[in-house]
């Protein structure tokens, strides 16, 4: 840990009084533990189940308000794991009533609870007073929970991502589809989301049904789908050529009709629908100001603008850039010992989602922008710390990196990216 995280640690922990109630919470699917500190790290109480509906959520606030008032605490310090999605709800709702939520890290946890008790032993009880005394230690994570437009759009984002991988798998069964009764079809539509393949796949999805059609009524189709439209004569007729010398099952039931219908409406409802969720944060971002200044850099447009912002909450969060990357996972790990020097890793222990596209943008900029295409070159012309040629992987990590800190330089003079070859100059 370098000296400014130290720092920020111990500002943290200089934040909690002698009145500061600390609530440790290990979250659960049907229930939560719930342990009960002060400053000093002395117990106030605990509780083994505390069940996640109205009840439960309402006996939690009459246990922190009863532990205020006998103990003459005035705020609380709520620390909780962020286990899969069952933190949320009780995380809107302490808040709503006034209280501070903050998260720690599972592997902190991990750690924590061995040095306390020198054993991996864990219970939910023993964990949620593990939790409460890393929070009274100032250990706890940055994040802030959002709400309004932000975390719309991080809803909005992650859904989109999670629909993205399904529809990666709905075009694969598609293609494995094909491969067993059409596989020349691959050479004639490179793309399952082509527009021609689907109206091909509704019409005359098998080659026996192509056969038994016109080479002009196939042009037609393809015509009509197509943007395209002069190439719809040569591709009905490698169409046509292709079906007739298929190599692709030949007994065709219903069965294998219903798979190939089956596969395709897939293929359209998820390619349509993400469609539509572009859309949605395309109309969500023209909302947030500060998005105009990302979207100045070339090569970052609304998608890329909508996940950085949702992902990254407030930017007034953030008192500096290095916050940002650690955040964001892309802090450099150093791994030395004695006389030897070890290559520098990223942590991966931030916002994957938010990393992703750090890196889809990078590899954007570094052919868009001359600024951060002079600074990749750069890199490339150096040396890492061990002496050797970085990998091309590296120098991108690194123009994340940079790119981060020309986005919170950005977002915090509220001004616009100039792109110029040996500085990037910011203008109102």
């Amino acid at each position: 840990m370098s000296e400014r995280d130290y720092n920020r640690q111990t500002a943290k922990r200089q934040r909690i009084s002698k009145t500061t109630l600390i609530v440790g919470v290990d979250v659960g699917k049907a229930f939560n533990a719930v342990g009960f500190m002060n400053k000093d790290g002395n117990v106030l109480g605990s509780c083994s189940k505390l069940y996640n509906n109205r009840e439960g959520f309402e006996q939690f606030v009459k246990m922190i308000e009863g532990l205020k008032a006998r103990h003459r605490l005035r705020d609380v310090l709520i620390g909780m794991e962020p286990t899969g999605h069952y933190w949320r709800k009780l995380a809107y709702f302490a808040k709503e009533h006034g209280y501070e939520v903050r998260f720690v890290r599972t592997t902190a946890l991990k750690h924590h609870r061995e040095l306390d008790e020198s054993s991996s032993a864990k219970s939910d009880q023993r964990d949620a007073l593990t939790i409460a005394n890393i929070t009274r230690e100032g250990k706890y994570i940055d994040t802030v929970i959002e709400d309004g437009t932000l975390r719309q759009l991080r809803t909005l984002s992650k859904a989109r991502e999670r629909l993205l991988r399904y529809s990666v798998s709905a075009k694969n069964s598609l293609h494995a589809a094909l491969d067993d009764y059409f596989p020349e079809l691959h050479e004639i539509f490179w793309s399952m989301g082509s527009r021609s393949l689907w109206v091909i796949l509704d019409q005359c999805p098998f080659p026996e049904d192509v056969v038994s059609m016109k080479v002009s009524t196939l042009q037609e189709l393809i015509a009509r789908s197509s943007r395209k439209r002069a190439g719809s004569a040569r591709k009905a007729r490698a169409l046509y050529e292709a079906a007739q010398k298929s190599i692709g099952v030949k007994q065709i039931g219903s069965a294998d009709r219903y798979r190939l219908r089956m596969c395709l409406e897939e293929v359209k409802r998820t390619v349509l629908t993400l469609k539509d969720m572009d859309r949605q944060l395309k109309c969500m971002v023209k909302d947030i100001p500060s998005a105009s200044y990302l979207m100045s850099i070339p090569g970052i447009g609304h998608l890329s603008a909508a996940v950085f912002l949702g992902e990254l909450g407030d930017p007034a969060h953030f008192h500096n850039a290095r916050q940002i990357v650690k955040y964001a996972g892309y802090d450099p790990q150093e791994s030395d010992s004695g006389s030897w020097v070890g290559r520098k890793f990223i942590s991966k222990k931030g916002r994957w989602l938010l990393r992703k596209y750090l890196f889809f943008m990078s590899m954007r900029v570094v052919v868009l922008s001359k600024y951060f295409q002079e600074y990749y070159h750069r890199k490339l012309e150096t040396k890492n710390r061990v002496g050797q040629q970085p990998r091309k992987k590296e120098i991108l990590c690194a123009v994340a990196i940079k790119l981060i800190k020309v986005i919170f330089a950005l977002l915090r003079d509220k001004r616009s990216f100039e792109d110029i070859a040996s500085a990037a100059v910011v203008r109102a």
